[in-house]
Parts: structure tokens; sequence; C-alpha cells
């Protein structure tokens, strides 16, 4: 019976042997450290620098901090301070020194080296040559995208390793070495974040950025073209009148994927809900005729992906004769 409580005594014991063994080599401790956000700053972006000690092993020490080797006087004792980053790939020090409350002192550092980085977003969507607006992604289109990358001097995207992720997709399956291009599918919802990590071959991050990108749903308006003056880029509002004995009309989708456009699995006009031939080669223009009789006629122009089924616009407006 005394083996057995002696047994009990040296088993319940031993975590509490590892525990004190694991604090005196600072394992379960997290040392104090200088926290930056953004993590990977650009060049002249405002940075916050946060004093992160959760082991509360400086409680009650002075706290001085200092930018480039220059003391920031209204920061003493600050936990949390901001300062502007330096021109891309100049590096640059922050420092927190702690007086400590009995004695000594310890200095804490960080050092930032901006990058420059954009993604440039392309969307492969459909809009006119005289729009003065940017092609914006809709669901299903596809979308090209390109990383820059500048710290003063040129990078080569082939020494960079490039992770993307898609919401929380990761494309590509992982990193790609120089992957600074990157083409994919719209997902569905009114929005998409796309991230992209770049770090050199020896995996050290080097530069990070982060965007929301809005989605919208593919538009269709009708314009007016006219044999002498070419198309007009006044959009059609709800009807219109043929003045003439023949009205041209140009059915314009916006943000429809190009490869839709080009070759859309559904493209039919409707003249008072028939289907009709438009007569002519581009399926997006149908000319009307002025008959005997006078009246209203209803125009329909209806394109479609039947693969991507919210790849497509509707739109009907009424002719008068």
């Amino acid at each position: 019976m005394l083996q057995r409580i002696l047994l009990v005594c040296i088993t319940f014991s031993v975590p509490f042997l590892v525990s004190a063994q694991l604090d005196l080599l600072g394992i379960s401790n997290p040392e104090i450290g200088i926290t930056l956000s953004p993590s990977y700053p650009s060049p002249g972006e405002v940075v916050t620098a946060s004093l992160d000690d959760y082991a509360g092993g400086v409680f009650g020490a002075q706290i001085n901090w200092s930018y480039n080797g220059e003391p920031i006087l209204d920061a003493t004792n600050e936990r949390q301070i901001q300062f502007i980053a330096s021109s891309a790939g100049v590096e640059s020090i922050i420092e927190a020194e702690l007086i400590l409350a009995q004695g000594g002192s310890q200095i804490i550092r960080e050092s930032i080296r901006p990058v420059f980085m954009d993604i440039i977003i392309e969307p492969q969507t459909r809009v006119p040559d005289w729009y003065l607006g940017r092609a914006l992604p809709s669901l299903g289109a596809q979308v090209n995208a390109t990383v820059l990358l500048n710290d003063g001097s040129f990078i080569n995207p082939q020494n960079v390793v490039y992770t993307w992720r898609l919401n929380k997709n990761v494309l590509e399956g992982g990193p790609v070495r120089g992957g600074n291009q990157m083409a994919f599918s719209t997902p569905r919802g009114r929005s998409m974040v796309l991230s992209v990590t770049a770090a050199d071959t020896a995996g050290e991050v080097i530069a990070s950025r982060l965007i929301l990108v809005n989605a919208v749903t593919p538009e269709l308006a009708f314009y007016e073209k006219h044999t002498l003056y070419g198309q007009r880029q006044l959009p059609i509002d709800g009807q219109t009148s043929v003045i003439g004995n023949v009205l041209t009309l140009k059915a314009e989708p916006f943000f429809l994927d190009t490869r839709v456009y080009n070759n859309p699995d559904v493209s039919e006009w409707e003249i008072n809900r028939q289907s009709t031939d438009n007569g002519i080669q581009n399926p997006y223009e149908i000319t009307l005729q002025r008959g005997a009789t006078s009246g209203q006629t209803l125009v329909n122009f209806h394109v479609r992906s039947l693969q991507e089924v919210l790849q497509g616009a509707e739109e009907a407006i009424v002719v008068n004769f």
C-alpha cells in the first residue's frame, strides 16, 4: 500500500518538474517583441508598432521609443506608436528601450524594409471601345491579375515565390516561383478577396497585399446606329421612334465575359415576343423597317452562356413606328 502511494506521488510530480524546466528555458513564456501593422508596409505608409509582452516580464518598466536612432519624445511609456515607413528598399529601425524597475535595461528592435507591391486587376469582360469606365468582373468571368514589386530597384519575378489566395482558397495548389501573373474565374458573391504573399527563395516574406474586388452583373443597353454618323453613344432610354424608313439598333452588353460575347450560346432577337432572324452577320445588330401601319413594337434581345447561367443579359425597348 505504501509503495502504491509513493508511486502516485511520483507520477503527479513529473509534470510540475517539466513545467518548471520549460519556464527556465523560456519556452512557455513568449518573448517580448514589437508587432507591426501592417506586417509588411508599403513605402510611405503609416505603420503602427505595438510592444507585446504576454509574459509580463517588464511590468513597471519605462518605455523609450526611437526611430532610426532619433528619440520619439512624446511616446514615452506608450505601448503603441505610429510612424511613416521609409522609401522603397530603405531599411529603418524602430526601437523600444525598456528601463527595468529592478535595474538594468533591455532594447527591443524591429527592422522595416518597405517594398512597393501592387496587384493589377484586368477583368476579361466586354465594354465598348468608347466607354470611359473600366471593365469590371462578373460572376464566372475570367480575371487576369499581375503583381508589381519594387524595392527601389528591379526585382526579377523569377527570383520570387508567390502565393495567391482567392477568398480562402490557395490558387495553383500552393506557392509558385515566378508566378507573378495569375488567371482565375470570378467566384459567386458580390465581392472577392484576393491576396498575394511574395517571398524570396529562402522562404522569407518580403511583401504581402490584400485587396477587395467587387463583382457585378452583366448589363445590356440599346444604341441607335446611323449609316452616316455611326453608333450613338447615348443609350436608348425605354423607347425610341423611327424617324425615317429604317432604324438600326445595336445591343451592347457590358461586363459580359469576352468568351461569351465572342461566341455566345444564345443570341436572340424578339419582335413582339416572337423570335426573329436579324438578317445580318453581326448577332448584336438588327434593322427595323417602317411598315404600312404605325404603332408600337416591343423589341427584345437576349445573350447568354449555357455553361455559366449568370453570364448573360437581357433587355427590351419599345419602338414607335
